[in-house]
């Protein structure tokens, strides 16, 4: 029974976090000033807690969106500090970042 819950759970964090909206690139990023920064996790959490999959799968998205927006200044530092790192400044590199936060808020 348990492990049938956590399945459940994974499939639906899949369909939140399977294309955030206005993902972007460190290119992109580091060319926006703070203003713009808070706005584009702004609009990365709506498009997480706005998704259909939320809905379909019964996820608390109310309580996701508002562990996220809680995390909004220090996803922002941890987007600064990956794009700051040639090694992690890939084109996924921010996704990633954001799943895992998202991911974070929803266990």
């Amino acid at each position: 029974m348990r492990f049938s819950r956590i399945v459940f759970v994974l499939t639906a964090l899949a369909f939140l976090t399977a294309a955030p909206a206005q993902a972007t690139s460190c290119g992109k990023w580091d060319r926006m000033g703070a203003g713009q920064k808070s706005a584009t996790i702004d609009r990365m959490i709506e498009s997480v807690i706005s998704g259909s999959g939320g809905r379909q799968y019964h996820v608390d998205r109310g309580a996701i969106g508002r562990c996220l927006w809680g995390y909004a200044q220090s996803i922002e530092y941890d987007f600064d500090a990956a794009c700051a790192d040639s090694r992690s400044a890939g084109m996924q590199a921010l996704n990633g970042i954001f799943k895992e936060y998202v991911w974070s808020c929803a266990g």
